[in-house]
């Protein structure tokens, strides 16, 4: 990414809040329990399909796991973006309305709750997401009902994602490869960040390998290699 390029990224991003969540440890409530977060408003980011992001801060929810940003699933013999359609339909859900989470224990993630109700549960009644072992009985169900019926992901063929995360692909992506997503850069002050489609200047920058840019398939590779949010 171009230095000027980056310097636009970042005082735009700036003003990017599309919710709000409310972070503080809720008090009297034992170590082990889940706790609501409160401690003044900060924008609420969409990072992929099961991401989200508080100021510095990157959650994930807890319960399930949606396809990777850079991972492509079948319908009807044809490859689509289901990555991306994962991170826009979480992103639409979140909307403009404030967005109330609880950190779960064991550092399992954040539950999320818009005005739709839980962000996590919808994802995966709407087929955008899988539940995960051990996830909550209405997960679980909300899966088998959006399998049923056809829904989301399942209405053709695809990789669990954690099985994508480890190299597995549909052999209708090795066949048809296409460039990750994923966009990251080094700033001039040599702070490492990356930025995601949902970004609203994501397209207005390209990353420049000569400066250490370069892309990734997934959020969790680009923090793997040193690479950081810009703030929110």
């Amino acid at each position: 990414m171009k230095p000027s390029g980056i310097g636009i990224a970042a005082q735009v991003l700036g003003i990017v809040a599309t919710a709000t969540l409310a972070i503080a440890v809720a008090a009297g409530q034992a170590p082990s329990a889940a706790r609501q977060v409160s401690e003044g408003s900060v924008p609420t980011r969409v990072i992929d399909g099961d991401t989200v992001q508080a100021g510095m801060e990157v959650q994930q929810l807890a319960g399930i796991d949606a396809p990777e940003l850079g991972q492509r699933c079948l319908n009807n013999g044809s490859l689509y973006a289901c990555g991306l359609e994962s991170s826009f339909a979480l992103r639409k859900m979140i909307g403009i309305t404030p967005v109330s989470c609880t950190r779960q224990p064991e550092g399992d993630g954040v539950e999320c709750t818009g005005s739709g109700g839980n962000l996590g549960l919808l994802l995966v009644q709407q087929g955008f997401a899988v539940a995960q072992p051990g996830a909550p009985p209405a997960y679980l169900e909300a899966q088998r009902v959006a399998k049923d019926s056809k829904l989301g992901i399942w209405r053709g063929d695809f990789i669990p994602s954690v099985r994508w995360r480890q190299g597995d692909r549909l052999e209708a992506e090795r066949q048809s490869p296409v460039p990750c997503p994923v966009k990251a850069a080094v700033e001039q002050s040599g702070r490492k960040i990356y930025l995601v489609p949902t970004d609203g200047v994501y397209d207005k920058v390209t990353p420049d390998p000569e400066t250490g840019g370069r892309l990734f398939c997934s959020d969790e590779d680009a923090r793997a290699a040193g690479f950081e949010r810009p703030l929110s």
